[in-house]
């Protein structure tokens, strides 16, 4: 698409800036791919921590690096000192941080880490000096849910991947001069790190009991939403998992049918008519049985017959109430 078909012969320099503006940003969009769940719900694990730092420090998104390069996943701008409670997995970060994020299905190999190099290396290069980005407040650091254990191997033999004695942390060696690590989400150990290890296809149910208890007991409504979407996704990807213990705690049921009425209210109202996914219909089961919603409203929002709906929620222990409200 042109945005003039003015000769640029015939225009001033001020119009040929906007247009080189507006074509860039076009060509920005052209650029841009749909997101995967995955890296969608790594940022929320990633924002939770990087706001609760409470120090400045943001994400950007979807970086390019150069008008018209290559994309590395995030950058955390840091603030002026890292909390002293920081994860270890942020102990490196200087002012400017390059992470990429390698979901289950993209295992880690040694091209991954020369490409991640070479993202540093081109994002310090392109720079302007007005961002401040320079190697001496730069690193980078892969976070990933699967890998190739022979070549993981051979590169820890190769002394290309340094273990640094905290589980699931490696330090990179060799390929850059900048700081750089891996990070292995499965093998991270402790509490804290529920949000990241829960980005994985089989999600232990202990990680699981670990983001309910914080959905519970955050107060941030903002951050309550991340936490949703994670478990969203655990579900998603582990059927039934979240459900369940939603079913068994009445303070859970409650706090979600609070995250969730918006998305009710927008349904009922006619603003989406799609079918839905085993996630939200896992929901509908729980707002009918709830009598919350009614039971041939959701079974058209799954879209099924209202008997198959009634017989899905039986086959996965719910209950159909005998009356249930009408959606307003």
């Amino acid at each position: 698409m042109i945005i003039s078909d003015t000769d640029p012969a015939n225009m001033t320099e001020a119009e040929k800036q906007e247009e080189r503006k507006q074509l860039l940003a076009r060509l920005k969009q052209l650029n841009t791919y749909p997101r995967s769940d995955w890296h969608r719900e790594f940022e929320d694990a990633l924002q939770i921590d990087v706001e609760s730092w409470d120090n400045g420090s943001w994400v950007i998104r979807e970086h390019s690096l150069g008008e018209e390069a290559p994309r590395t996943d995030f950058i955390v701008v840091s603030g002026n000192r890292l909390p002293a409670d920081a994860k270890d997995v942020f102990k490196i970060f200087r002012r400017n941080n390059v992470i990429e994020f390698k979901g289950p299905g993209g295992k880690l190999t040694i091209l991954t880490l020369r490409k991640v190099a070479g993202y540093v290396n081109f994002y310090i290069a392109t720079a302007k000096k007005e961002e401040g980005v320079t190697q001496n407040n730069v690193t980078a650091t892969i976070f990933a849910s699967e890998k190739n254990d022979k070549e993981f191997a051979d590169m820890i033999s190769d002394g290309i991947i340094v273990p640094t004695g905290t589980p699931g942390i490696y330090e990179v060696k060799t390929l850059t001069d900048i700081p750089f690590q891996v990070i292995m989400i499965g093998e991270l150990a402790g509490d804290g790190y529920a949000t990241y290890r829960i980005l994985k296809k089989h999600a232990d149910i202990k990680d699981v009991d670990l983001l309910l208890e914080s959905i519970k007991n955050e107060k941030s409504q903002a951050l309550r939403d991340r936490l949703h979407r994670l478990l969203d996704l655990a579900e998603s990807k582990n059927p039934g998992t979240v459900a369940d213990k939603i079913r068994e705690d009445k303070d859970l049921k409650s706090i979600f049918m609070q995250v969730l009425k918006p998305e009710i209210d927008e349904e009922i109202n006619g603003a989406v008519n799609t079918a839905v996914d085993n996630t939200t219909r896992t929901n509908l089961y729980i707002y009918v049985q709830d009598g919350a919603m009614a039971v041939d409203y959701a079974a058209k929002k799954a879209g099924i017959p209202v008997a198959d709906f009634e017989k899905e929620m039986a086959d996965n222990g719910y209950k159909v109430p005998q009356s249930a409200p009408q959606p307003a």
